[in-house]
C-alpha cells in the first residue's frame, strides 16, 4: 500500500522532470506537438480496438483464439491509454506494448490465473432452503 503511494507522487515528478530536460533539448514546441502527436495515437488506439473487439464477437471459432486476441486487444488498449495520459515515460510504456516481443515479459507479472482461491468453501451446488407458496 505504502509503495502506490510512492509511485503516485513519483511518476508524475518523474514526467515533469522528463518534460524540462528533453524541452530545453529539442524545444518546447516540439514537446507540446509531441503530447498532441501521442494523444490522437492514443485515441486511434481505443477506438479501432474497441471496434475490433466488437466485431470479433461474431467471429468465434476457437477459445484458444479468443483468448489471444483479448490479450493482445487488451494490451493494445492499455498502450492507447497510456499514449493519451501525456508524459515521455508513460509514452514509452505504451509504446513498448505495442511491441508483441515485449507483451510475454509483461505477462509474467500479470495474473491471468483464473481459479478462486477460497479453498476453504463447500465445493458442493447445493443451497439449503425453506419454501413457502403464500397463495
Amino acid at each position: 500500500m505504502k509503495i502506490s503511494r510512492y509511485i503516485l507522487i513519483l511518476i508524475p515528478l518523474l514526467e515533469l522532470i522528463a518534460f524540462i530536460e528533453i524541452g530545453s533539448y529539442i524545444g518546447s514546441l516540439i514537446v507540446i506537438l509531441w503530447i498532441f502527436l501521442t494523444i490522437f495515437i492514443g485515441i486511434y488506439l481505443i477506438k479501432s480496438k474497441l471496434r475490433s473487439i466488437k466485431f470479433s464477437l461474431f467471429n468465434i471459432r476457437s477459445i484458444q483464439d479468443i483468448q489471444q486476441q483479448y490479450t493482445t486487444d487488451m494490451y493494445s488498449l492499455l498502450a492507447g491509454i497510456l499514449l493519451i495520459v501525456p508524459g515521455f515515460l508513460t509514452d514509452t510504456l505504451g509504446f513498448f506494448l505495442l511491441l508483441p516481443f515485449f507483451r510475454p515479459m509483461i505477462s509474467k507479472y500479470v495474473k491471468t490465473d483464473n481459479k478462486r482461491a477460497d479453498t476453504n468453501r463447500n465445493k458442493s451446488n447445493i443451497i439449503d432452503g425453506d419454501y413457502r407458496d403464500d397463495e
